[in-house]
């Protein structure tokens, strides 16, 4: 029930959606080849998933996963080191921020000549925009840190790398997750493009899409690119509740819980 009460005006809104979806196809306002009634849709996942989209949205939810892997375990160290480090982040800074400005599907090719053709390529372009993203997001929760906490430690005489693990790794952890957090729709988006319209593979949630479209199979579109949708809701779900677990310690987030 509290559930339900935080988040009873965005239900509110997506049963509205669904309310003028279903008038729109039942009084035939727009032609069904373009916007099959819900109904329709719903009836076609079972067979959906009998057929092939069961594979498909493992494949995909994989590739996701690997790629946020993939960022954090390089993403996360080297932001917390340079954030500490400040000179040695003033030296980079300029490249990254350039390499940010760089879209992630126009490296494709580049991918493709380094990793080849496969599973690699597909990870790698996934989690090139992840890892500066987080990487920028760890730099910055480090730089931010309380003072009083990083005297206190040097008091300690830490080493540097038990002041990044052991002070700076809590203190940007905030600013780690909403990196992790914008990583996972990056991911996913590039994941499924890839699919359809690169075509590594025939299989893949972003390659079904592509599929049930060149096939004139409308109700499965949509029924597929919504699954895609719930996915990145899932997938944001789980790093919120992560998040909340990890800074639990945090006014705010007791406050949210």
């Amino acid at each position: 029930m509290d559930w339900f009460n935080r988040n009873w005006r965005g239900l509110s809104f997506v049963g509205i959606l669904i309310a003028v979806w279903a008038i729109v196809a039942a009084l035939r306002l727009v032609d069904p080849i373009i916007l099959p009634a819900p109904w329709n849709v719903v009836r076609a996942v079972p067979g959906m998933l009998r057929e092939r989209l069961l594979a498909d949205i493992a494949l995909t939810l994989g590739r996701v996963l690997a790629a946020l892997a993939v960022a954090c375990v390089f993403g996360i160290p080297v932001g917390l080191f340079l954030g500490y480090r400040q000179r040695a982040y003033k030296v980079v800074e300029g490249p990254l921020h350039a390499l940010r400005s760089v879209p992630a599907s126009a490296l494709f090719p580049l991918f493709l000549i380094v990793a080849g053709v496969g599973e690699t390529s597909i990870v790698a372009l996934a989690a090139y925009p992840s890892l500066l993203v987080i990487l920028v997001n760890a730099v910055s929760g480090a730089a931010l840190a309380n003072q009083s906490r990083l005297y206190q430690a040097r008091l300690l005489n830490l080493s540097s790398l038990q002041m990044v693990s052991d002070v700076l790794f809590y203190e940007a952890l905030p600013s780690i997750f909403d990196g992790i957090r914008t990583a996972v729709s990056y991911s996913l988006v590039l994941v499924v493009a890839v699919e359809m319209f690169i075509g590594l593979g025939e299989r893949g949630l972003g390659r079904g899409i592509y599929l049930y479209q060149s096939s004139y199979r409308i109700p499965e579109t949509y029924g597929a690119i919504m699954i895609a949708g719930m996915i990145g809701i899932l997938l944001n779900w789980v790093v919120t509740k992560l998040q909340h677990h990890m800074l639990r310690w945090l006014p705010n987030v007791r406050e949210e819980q």
